[in-house]
């Protein structure tokens, strides 16, 4: 009995000294951090006790989002792709404030205030924000300070009165429970709309108010002192047509109207910005997310009527807020440097080893494993790994698999490259010269003689007999190689030296081909003979088409396009590979308004109204006017945006129907312009883009979606409390982003936009009694030397005229293509593959394609070139590590022997 119970003594003993060893778990590595206090404190809020929470606690760091997009720096730098969203958000915020700035000063007389935007305009307005941008815009809204809007849509509210509040207000509703969604998932195709000023409690100009950090930023603006700075006066050039192919007058007519601030490219102070960004807070009540929003302030001079005019001074009236959702924004995990400039609460909490440094990874929103661990300058991957390390890989980890693995190797014997400046005559055609940046600046006036080389291995180059005549005397450097451990070597090297270096490479090649063919001769079994799958290859043809296309795009110009034929301003439609991703955010400007139009168009009723509720009225001519000049204004990369009406499908506000319609607004020497293209001598519906659409959606609707317009109304004037709107909901059919039609580059001769662009045209629809017929389409211009180019391997499927023209060496690299760099040639760079190392002792872990493409210049010309070290090493065994235990295991075994 004793033995047993020693026996279950010892045992439980051991369990628990057993169960002390593993007490903190495989994962007991991963440290505490930022990204887990900021988690944990969201996971506390909920819509259930949103109510009960402070203002503090329903609101997150401000430094919790960083790299937010500054107006004045959107041009001068670069912004990666991670921050796609938040400029899109920018832009429509701005977009939107412009629109509603200019059409409330535009229309600001007596006669003209009963065919402002009502309510149910807005109402269309805001839900076409959200619709239209499924995965960049989740809420969107025009909010008005305190008895600010004067109502031109209620019959029991007097003349020249105002609201209290008034603020429609459109979020994403998640469908998934909806009666009609048969599958049960979200369909990111509903939006809710209701006006924040309605009900009780929904004070938001009130400090009490919890959701309305975007209330401080320009409201309530009560002071004057500041209007010269806050308030910038834009000018706008009109032209009306009131008959096919005539204007009614000649000149443009000029309005000028208040708008967003416009600061220099120097200014730094926040309230001087157009457009502010609050902090992430959680929108209690409506969308129940943790969101992000921009906000533009809207001016209007007040009050807006009344006989001593010398007393009303331009005000922010109230605000546009455009929202993201905060769990769908990047942040980069990697520490704070050039590349992530600060301040950033989330930056640093990433988990690559002292080894490898970290690079963001995009697409992950709020949560861990966006990044990979790339080796650092001197270290290299293992043999047995997909490199580079990811980052899903890492926060996955378990504590033994973190200690073992995710570590380089370091890279011995490494080289610095000779640096020969010597320039002279050398010109990268299409692309720069600027090797640290990648080039930025293009000189392409000269040419040069087409090389007709084949591969990379310029055989007529490099054979002695080709390379020697037509090389010049060239200073040889000192010191072209290096070691980890100690200097490089300072001896100088001589032509001598060189030219028998040289020829054993020659000779090497040589005997190793000739070896190979005997191999191959020689073979007498050919069943188990296979054949290779072609490689990654430089295309010397596609090469040559591209510099086709850059001279001819360089050729043409402002000032001799209109001596061309028509053939000579249109470029391969392959020249616009990847311009549906890279403009995405300004095409879908116009898909927006092409979903507003749609739903005005086929929810709206000039004669109805809903008690002493008037509804929609008629589309004014002011109003798409604003709306195209709001595009351009709203977005730097916009060159132009136009409505076009198909015939006779514009109704006058008589009822009467015009028989062409097409307002049209564009920039041009730092101003803003629009005209109606039905006052051209040329008729916009001959256009083939315009024949293109109308072919493709005149009969045949397939492929449009129906969207649902959820909406709110106020009860009374006083906005008692909110009500359901007679129709609940409101449908309407609308196209796609990808039912849209991308035009070949060409260049607008027009004297007006005058550059090289892209047209993304889309449709939108009415109902003609109860059929949906084409309307019109929706156009936005781009210019095309924004466009970034990709010049890496792609299979032959692949539309892209730049394609396989990188100089990478396949071999021992791989292509990818490097962003921020707009229409430029060498805009790539090459990375080792698995098993290479990179072995120059420069700082960098790649080579840069414009020192790619430099250096075979400088090659073709017969200067002294470091075009063939441009590759990357096999990767060398490592040191063996000396094992202590092994070597005293194997001291006394010898001993023991003896």
């Amino acid at each position: 009995m004793a033995s047993s119970v020693r026996s279950v003594a010892v045992a439980v003993i051991l369990l628990a000294f057993m169960g002390h060893l593993d007490g903190q778990g495989k994962f007991s590595w991963m440290w505490y951090d930022h990204f887990d206090e900021i988690d944990d404190h969201m996971a506390t809020i909920n819509e259930h006790n949103c109510m009960s929470k402070s203002r503090e606690e329903l609101v997150l760091r401000p430094d919790t989002v960083a790299q937010l997009p500054v107006y004045n720096q959107l041009l001068d730098r670069i912004w990666y792709a991670n921050r796609t969203s938040l400029i899109h958000l920018h832009n429509m915020a701005l977009n939107r404030a412009f629109f509603y700035s200019y059409i409330l000063q535009k229309m600001n007389d007596s006669s003209s205030f009963y065919i402002q935007p009502s309510w149910i305009y807005m109402y269309m307005s805001a839900v076409a924000d959200v619709n239209a941008n499924p995965y960049m815009i989740n809420g969107s809204a025009a909010l008005f300070d305190q008895h600010t809007y004067y109502p031109n849509w209620y019959d029991t509210v007097p003349f020249n009165n105002t609201l209290p509040l008034f603020g429609p207000k459109a979020w994403r509703w998640d469908d998934w429970q909806d009666q009609d969604n048969y599958l049960r998932e979200p369909t990111r195709r509903v939006a809710q709309v209701a006006d924040l000023g309605a009900g009780m409690g929904m004070n938001y100009t009130h400090p009490m108010f919890k959701m309305n950090p975007w209330y401080t930023k320009w409201l309530p603006d009560l002071r004057a002192d500041m209007d010269s700075l806050t308030k910038f006066t834009y000018y706008i050039g009109v032209k009306y047509s009131n008959d096919t192919g005539r204007f009614t007058k000649d000149e443009f007519e000029s309005f000028p109207f208040f708008g967003p601030s416009s600061p220099s490219a120097q200014e730094t102070d926040e309230r001087m910005l157009p457009v502010i960004f609050t902090q992430p807070y959680y929108d209690c009540g409506r969308s129940n997310q943790w969101i992000v929003s921009a906000v533009s302030p809207i001016v209007d001079y007040m009050p807006r009527y009344s006989n001593w005019t010398h007393l009303r001074r331009q005000r922010f009236v109230g605000v546009s807020v455009m929202d993201t959702y905060f769990l769908e924004l990047d942040f980069n995990a990697c520490g704070v440097s050039a590349g992530n400039p600060g301040p950033s609460y989330l930056s640093g909490i990433h988990r690559c080893r002292k080894t490898t440094g970290c690079k963001h990874k995009m697409g992950y929103g709020f949560r861990r494993g966006g990044y990979i661990c790339h080796c650092k300058p001197g270290w290299r991957y293992p043999m047995d790994i997909m490199l580079p390390f990811q980052g899903d890989n890492l926060e996955q980890a378990t504590d033994t698999e973190y200690e073992v693995g995710f570590q380089c190797t370091p890279v011995d014997f490494r080289q610095v490259l000779p640096n020969i400046e010597n320039l002279e005559g050398v010109n990268i055609e299409g692309g720069s010269n600027l090797l640290t940046s990648g080039g930025v600046q293009l000189d392409t006036n000269r040419r040069l003689v087409n090389p007709a080389f084949r591969t990379r291995n310029l055989r007529s180059i490099n054979d002695k007999e080709a390379w020697m005549p037509h090389r010049p005397p060239v200073k040889i450097p000192v010191g072209v190689h290096a070691d980890t451990a100690a200097a490089h070597d300072r001896k100088p090297v001589t032509r001598a030296q060189i030219e028998a270096a040289h020829k054993r490479r020659v000779e090497t090649k040589a005997t190793k081909r000739a070896d190979k063919w005997k191999k191959l001769t020689n073979k007498t079994d050919h069943t188990y003979s296979r054949r290779r799958k072609r490689s990654a290859v430089f295309d010397q043809k596609a090469f040559d088409r591209m510099m086709r296309i850059m001279r001819h795009k360089d050729a043409v110009t402002k000032d001799n396009c209109h001596t061309m034929a028509t053939h000579n301003l249109i470029l391969a439609g392959d020249v616009a590979y990847g311009v549906h991703k890279q403009f995405e955010s300004e095409f879908r400007t116009a898909l927006r308004l092409s979903h507003f139009l749609s739903n005005f168009l086929q929810n709206t009723d000039p004669a109805e109204n809903f008690g002493n509720l008037r509804g929609g009225g008629r589309l004014h001519q002011e109003h798409l006017f604003g709306e195209v000049i709001a595009n351009v204004m709203g977005n730097f990369k916009v060159y132009s945006s136009g409505v076009y009406f198909d015939r006779y499908m514009f109704e006058n506000q008589d009822g009467t129907k015009r028989e062409f319609f097409g307002p049209w607004a564009y920039r041009k020497d730092g101003g803003f312009y629009a005209i109606d293209t039905a006052g051209l001598s040329t008729r916009y519906v001959d256009e083939e883009w315009f024949q293109k659409v109308k072919g493709r959606w005149a009969t045949n609707f397939f492929g449009l979606k129906t969207y649902k317009m959820r909406s709110y109304i106020r009860s009374d004037p006083q906005g008692t409390s909110s009500i359901r709107h007679e129709h609940f909901p409101m449908r309407y059919k609308a196209p796609e982003y990808e039912s849209g039609y991308w035009t070949r580059p060409h260049f607008k001769c027009d004297g007006k936009v005058d550059a090289w662009v892209v047209t993304y045209v889309t449709p939108f629809f009415g109902l003609d009694r109860l059929k949906l017929k084409l309307q019109g389409v929706v156009t936005v211009d781009v210019p095309l030397n924004l466009l970034e180019l990709n010049q890496c391997p792609q299979g032959f499927g692949v539309a892209n005229a730049f394609k396989n023209t990188a100089r990478c060496d396949y071999e021992s690299t791989w292509c990818r293509p490097q962003t921020g760099f707009k229409f430029m040639r060498g805009a790539y760079r090459c990375d080792c593959r698995q098993g290479f190392e990179y072995h120059h002792l420069d700082g960098k872990f790649w080579i840069e394609g414009s020192l790619v493409e430099l250096e075979y210049e400088k090659k073709v010309r017969g200067l002294f070139s470091r075009y063939d070290e441009l590759r990357c090493r096999i990767s060398a065994a490592s040191q063996l590590p000396v094992s202590t235990v092994l070597l005293v295991a194997g001291l006394v075994l010898a001993w023991f022997a003896q």
